[in-house]
């Protein structure tokens, strides 16, 4: 039972973060917030090459969130194997603290902080779901 409610919080994050890179391909104006706060256009939108990353991006939170799922019992998903997902959930334990670290050295405020939380509670609830349970 917490395996799974640690999974669904990592879930819901991923989700909320998801739908913030979404937003930045789209071409919404929060580019501040993103990328080190350095790469926004003059009206705040991201430059296309930047777009583009957040679409992967946000695909890639996508397909994390299958697995955390599988790996924490949250979904049972008979295409993912339990041993390639904690595989996978302990290399993305180990890119969010990489992530959390550059999120904290950013001069945005609001990536340092919010990004920098999120980045952090991902990196707990994955290795906790790939390296403890």
């Amino acid at each position: 039972m917490l395996t799974q409610s640690i999974g669904l919080f990592a879930a819901f994050l991923l989700a909320a973060n998801a739908l913030f890179q979404l937003a930045l391909a789209a071409g919404v104006r929060w580019g501040d917030a993103a990328f080190g706060g350095k790469v926004a256009n003059d009206d705040g939108s991201l430059p296309t090459r930047y777009r583009v990353m957040s679409l992967v991006s946000a695909v890639t939170m996508g397909l994390l969130i299958v697995v955390v799922l599988a790996a924490s019992g949250g979904i049972n998903d008979g295409a993912i194997g339990p041993g390639f997902a904690t595989w996978v959930c302990k290399g993305a334990s180990v890119l969010f603290a990489l992530n959390t670290v550059a999120n904290l050295a950013s001069t945005s405020k609001i990536e340092r902080w919010v990004m920098g939380s999120a980045t952090a509670f991902l990196t707990v609830s994955f290795g906790l779901i790939g390296w403890v349970f």
